[in-house]
């Protein structure tokens, strides 16, 4: 029988007993791992289950309460800059690049090579493009961050990590923004650098990428290790069930029958960068999806409709109770009933070093003061009721949501704008780096405020969640919708056929 240990080198990296609270609350309690040379270890768990704490401790951005890292062996001293020099890297979550910077600057970004204090650029060139052909990326190293595409600076990410030469690299959802082909390629890339040696730890919710690369997986829940297994023994069920404590079948729709009302939002001919002569309309208790690929103009539509971004032609009006107001910026949408979830929501939609409390408090600000002053006791039970109906975990309204996993950072701006009972919301994303049990409660969430008669404009990459959620889907490409499907229409293969521009339909 092949096993981790017949199949893979000798153990590189372990995790003895590392157990990591802030304030009162354990983030990851009593927790061992180990991972061989070559071998692509898995880590699953729902969101504040402790997975991007645990890999915090062990790349010394977090020092543990208890417990010790080790490689081949020797306890590593903690601190970042002692475990780059014992050869472990990680990939964040959340892209930390600097968007005026060059690409061969970024990657070597607070490591620029230097000759009696003058950076040696030629050498940093150099480093940098090592770094890129190791991960099969080509890309100008002269180019500006800013400029390139979300999936291009994911790799100029991991670039950014291959260039310290790890022995052990750690990914925290590397695909969260990336085409179908652009993680197959990911993926592929992670199997090569396995078989060079390396020790790869690959957190993601999406369950078939960890079967499909992984040899071993990991499940945490609320902090604690509850199964390790290889992944052959597991299916995809078990995997979830474990990660959540509970029965929660992979098939998470839940039946809605959708009755519309009235018009709500009425976009015509919108124009704006990446976005050509674009007309939507979403009434009252309806769901509305866009789809089509990265880049298709879906994010910059939205922003357009709701005056995050300016408009080059077109008109948006708002409906509600007979009366019609026009939008012409982003704080009269917000005054008239709108709410907006973004893609980028620790850069758009959060203040990061403000408690959960502060930032709901945000855009209720009128509701929740007297004369210009907070209402202490008022404004704490209306952000706990809040962080209570998102399942918010865990609840703590007076921790920063810096402290706080992406899921539930995205709960928290949920949670915001829900405070305002808004009368159309757009979704940009609403479920990016989620776990699988996180996503069915804002479905659920989702639903709810439709039924409650709240017109809901929602853009996902997600093909599944787009079907499930939508009443309606406008598919786009190149800026423009290349067709509209009913429910009854919409299928995975026909939204992609739009996507992709093999075919052009309306519905009547």
């Amino acid at each position: 029988m092949v096993t981790a240990e017949t199949a893979y080198g000798p153990v590189l990296i372990e995790a003895d007993a590392i157990t990591k609270r802030f304030g009162g609350a354990v983030a990851v309690d009593d927790v061992s791992i180990s991972v061989r040379a070559g071998e692509i270890y898995g880590l699953v768990g729902e969101n504040g289950a402790g997975k991007s704490t645990l890999m915090r401790v062990l790349a010394g951005i977090l020092s543990p309460d208890q417990g010790e890292v080790r490689v081949d062996g020797k306890p590593v001293p903690h601190g970042a800059r002692a475990a780059i020099s014992a050869g472990i890297s990680l990939v964040h979550q959340e892209l930390s690049l600097v968007p005026e910077m060059t690409v061969a600057e970024n990657i070597l970004l607070g490591a620029f090579p230097t000759k009696v204090g003058f950076t040696e650029y030629q050498k940093l060139r150099q480093i940098a493009a090592d770094a890129l052909a190791e991960i099969g990326v080509s890309v100008d190293l002269d180019e500006r961050v800013g400029r390139l595409s979300v999936a291009l600076r994911q790799f100029v990410e991991i670039a950014r990590a291959v260039a310290k030469k790890p022995r052990i690299l750690i990914f925290d959802e590397p695909t969260a923004t990336l085409t179908p082909a652009e993680t197959d390629y990911l993926l592929a890339m992670l199997r090569r650098l396995a078989d060079g040696g390396m020790a790869i730890i690959y957190i993601s919710h999406r369950l078939p990428e960890i079967f499909s690369t992984c040899s071993t997986v990991a499940i945490l829940r609320d902090g604690k290790l509850v199964l390790t297994s290889p992944i052959d023994s597991l299916t995809p069920s078990q995997v979830v069930d474990q990660m959540v404590g509970r029965e929660l079948g992979l098939d998470l729709a839940t039946e809605r029958t959708s009755n519309p009302g009235a018009v709500v939002l009425d976009a015509q001919g919108i124009t704006a960068p990446k976005v050509n002569n674009v007309s939507v309309q979403v009434r009252a208790g309806e769901i509305v999806g866009l789809g089509g690929l990265v880049g298709a103009g879906r994010s910059e539509l939205v922003r357009a409709i709701i005056g995050a971004d300016d408009r080059t032609a077109g008109s948006v009006t708002l409906t509600h109770n007979g009366k019609t107001v026009t939008v012409g910026s982003y704080q009269s949408a917000v005054r008239n009933g709108v709410a907006y979830v973004p893609e980028e929501r620790r850069i758009d939609g959060l203040a990061l070093s403000m408690t959960v409390e502060d930032n709901i408090r945000l855009p209720n600000r009128k509701e929740l003061s007297v004369a210009g002053f907070k209402i202490g006791n008022k404004t704490a039970q209306f952000a706990q009721l809040l962080a209570d109906k998102v399942g918010l975990r865990p609840p703590e309204i007076r921790r920063d949501v810096g402290e706080y996993s992406g899921g539930n950072q995205q709960k928290v701006v949920l949670a915001k704008w829900l405070g305002r009972r808004p009368e159309f919301i757009v979704l940009d994303e609403p479920t990016r780096g989620v776990d699988v049990g996180a996503k069915a409660e804002i479905h659920r969430l989702v639903k709810e405020i439709a039924d409650q008669g709240t017109a809901v404009l929602i853009v996902s990459s997600d093909l599944p969640e787009l079907l499930e959620l939508s009443d309606t889907i406008h598919v786009m490409r190149d800026g423009r919708v290349t067709g509209t499907l009913s429910r009854e229409e919409a299928s995975e293969k026909s939204v992609m056929s739009l996507a992709s521009g093999e075919a052009i339909v309306r519905s009547s």
